[in-house]
């Protein structure tokens, strides 16, 4: 999907409107890439404008924003995703109201990796004070890492490279497992954490909670 034209029409891998009132939708476990021209402003790899959850999905080459919330967006858990090779790793906000003008909030993120983006999690728009960021691993996205609003402070934020199994912006299947000696081992958060990684592979308290889709 990268010679799609860019125009304001948009467009996105997985898109979940709320024009027709959706609510509490769920994006679990899905594999992401090649979406949309490099640089093209108009096109994301996972767009979300209800509440619900977004969960284990590995999302690379994505020519806007690997995972995008907006309009309505608002009471979202977006954990244990892995994000890299886009212009916009994560993006919160809200704008371009359809039913209500209260904007991104009540959003929990946490053990996500957003890694070797231009931008790394921004907050953009309105957005609210109940927003959390506990336990993501950014890194290497040079224009910035996180940028919050409202005073808002991200915590447990690890700044280190994931060292991934064959990390690549350019192979045709790059290998997102994390080696033996990755800082996201063992270092998330149970907290609305799924119970299995994107392989299926368990998550649990006696193994530890690795930070994005894949359980070590």
């Amino acid at each position: 999907a990268r010679s799609v034209a860019c125009t304001s029409a948009g467009g996105s891998a997985i898109g979940v409107d709320s024009y027709y009132h959706g609510v509490k939708t769920d994006i679990v476990g899905n594999v992401v890439n090649d979406i949309g021209p490099a640089g093209c402003t108009y096109v994301q790899g996972i767009y979300v404008s209800t509440s619900g959850s977004i969960k284990n999905n590995l999302v690379y080459r994505v020519g806007a924003v690997g995972i995008h919330l907006w309009h309505d967006a608002t009471d979202v858990v977006i954990t244990n995703n892995t994000v890299t090779s886009s212009n916009f790793g994560m993006v919160v906000g809200g704008g371009d109201f359809y039913y209500t003008t209260a904007g991104a909030n009540n959003v929990y993120v946490a053990n996500n990796i957003i890694y070797d983006n231009k931008y790394g999690i921004s907050e953009q728009g309105k957005t609210g004070t109940a927003n959390k960021y506990v336990n993501n691993l950014v890194f290497q996205n040079p224009t910035y890492n996180i940028s919050l609003r409202n005073g808002l402070k991200d915590t447990g934020t690890i700044s280190s490279n994931p060292l991934f199994k064959a990390y690549s912006k350019t192979a045709a299947t790059p290998d997102f497992h994390l080696t033996s000696s990755s800082p996201a081992i063992g270092r998330g958060t149970a907290t609305n954490a799924y119970p299995t990684d994107l392989d299926g592979k368990p998550r649990n308290a006696s193994t530890g909670y690795d930070i994005g889709a894949y359980q070590h």
